[in-house]
């Protein structure tokens, strides 16, 4: 193996949806070898036997070939979507057309009708002025709400409208329960099967996620909860959400048809900043290189919107369409990874002016050790930690070199696999110095690490009271 330096490790993740375009176990390699970090499984889509087999596929995976691809499945979530059709209705833009409850049955209408999937949709519209088709494809102007629980609305464009078509209304509080009952039983299903990853879809409150949070401490289950944050109460309670989640997604499908799109990159760095600064992950999703589910290569502005994300120190980016159902899944996966390691790169070469606020002590350990890795020009910063707590302190300083970290714990070695620079070796642990030594020619034999590098290594030192941490400069031998 050629000698790595730093920068030629990619630090930012990627998340791959999976799905009809890479659901064979040679696909999966594919993705895996393209540079896959966690798969995600839409159970939105498909039935429960489908997501059960992908994600034995995953457990597979990372058996035979040693990979550590996490796992994460994605709740549908109370979402308000059109009613089935046998052809697409056509819209001309000025058209009005009526929007009804699939319980409305024998309306005595000339307008063409929009059959909608939930009876309190027209109390709900009250809040908005807008009705939005396929996450602002088509937008409906509000004409007037009838007492039957119709509403008319005036099209803004022209198009087509299919079955299932996802329906938002801008800034309106949807009273929907947040988790529906299908939600539950996926919930129940991905904690049994030991997925290491939820993630929540259209969350507005804290209280929602500690509904989530009792149900898995009640099986004893350590799956951590990503929230994702795409309405405009969400972007309300991003603090408390922030508290109350494992992790956070900024899925700007949805979250860009509910809120003025020119403020989406705002809310986005906003996201970004406060995850960060809280330690927890925080995954940038939609639309990265949407032009891929068809393109072999992304669009200028798509590169730049990947490196943005990257500029920001996410920890994660996400790909959606490009990989489940695109034509170049797995080249969509090394586009992504090229972007971020030029950015990554070509950020190293800055100092560093990311001063993250400091909350507690080991908070104050792990930037006193990212500290010292940058002003020492260490190739990589070594991290011993059975709960993966220290790691994930030390890649929230955002160092410019690849986290080693060695645990002797194969779930926690997949939970932080989302981490920002994180690469993590299941070991066995014993006495301190032993385990230090065991843990490096590990990091060698998986090429993490060669002969002749200057790492920083933190560990916990086991003494008659507390575990003491130790930071020391080791060469690797």
């Amino acid at each position: 193996m050629n000698h790595m330096t730093s920068h030629e490790r990619r630090l930012t993740k990627i998340v791959c949806t999976l799905g009809p375009a890479c659901s064979s176990d040679a696909q999966l390699l594919e993705l895996a070898q393209a540079g896959m970090n966690v798969a995600r499984i839409n159970v939105s889509h498909g039935a429960r036997k489908d997501h059960t087999a992908l994600l034995e596929s995953i457990r597979t995976l990372n058996e035979k070939h040693g990979f550590c691809i996490a796992s994460l499945i994605d709740t549908r979530g109370a979402e308000i979507r059109t009613g089935d059709v046998q052809d697409p209705i056509q819209i001309a833009k000025g058209e009005e057309v009526l929007f009804a409850p699939t319980t409305l049955l024998n309306l005595k209408t000339d307008k063409k009708i929009i059959h909608v999937g939930y009876d309190g949709f027209s109390s709900d519209v009250k809040e908005t002025n807008m009705i939005l088709l396929d996450n602002g494809e088509i937008a409906f102007e509000i004409i007037s709400i009838n007492s039957d629980g119709s509403v008319i609305g005036r099209a803004q464009q022209e198009g087509a409208i299919g079955s299932r078509r996802h329906i938002n209304l801008p800034g309106a509080d949807i009273d929907l329960p947040s988790i529906t009952e299908k939600d539950w039983g996926d919930i129940a299903f991905a904690a049994d099967f030991g997925v290491d990853f939820v993630a929540l879809s259209f969350i507005r409150n804290a209280g929602e996620v500690q509904e989530v949070r009792t149900l898995l401490q009640k099986k004893k289950s350590d799956m951590q909860i990503i929230t994702k944050v795409e309405n405009q109460k969400a972007v309300e309670n991003l603090s408390e959400l922030v508290e109350a989640s494992d992790g956070l997604m900024v899925a700007r499908g949805d979250l860009g048809a509910e809120v003025p799109f020119e403020h989406l990159p705002v809310i986005q760095d906003d996201i970004v900043y406060r995850c960060r600064d809280a330690g927890k992950p925080v995954i940038v999703a939609t639309h990265m290189l949407e032009s891929m589910t068809q393109h072999p290569i992304p669009t200028r502005a798509e590169v730049t919107d990947v490196a943005h994300a990257a500029t920001e120190f996410t920890d994660a980016t996400m790909l959606s369409g490009e990989t489940a159902s695109g034509r170049h899944p797995s080249l969509a996966v090394s586009a992504m990874d090229r972007i971020l390691r030029a950015t990554e790169s070509h950020l190293s070469r800055f100092p560093s002016d990311e001063q993250m606020a400091i909350h507690g002590d080991s908070d104050a350990r792990a930037h006193s050790a990212v500290s010292l890795a940058r002003s020492s020009q260490a190739e990589a910063i070594v991290v011993v930690t059975s709960t993966g707590q220290a790691a994930k302190r030390v890649s929230k300083f955002r160092p410019p070199v690849p986290i080693v970290t060695l645990t002797n714990n194969a779930s926690v070695q997949r939970k932080i696999q989302i981490l920002y620079g994180i690469y993590p070796i299941v070991i066995e642990f014993s006495q301190q110095e032993e385990t230090v030594v065991r843990g490096l020619e590990a990091a060698k034999g998986a090429s993490l690490l060669t002969a002749g590098q200057r790492v920083v290594v933190i560990s916990d030192i086991q003494t008659k009271k507390d575990p003491v941490t130790s930071i020391q400069m080791r060469t690797v031998e």
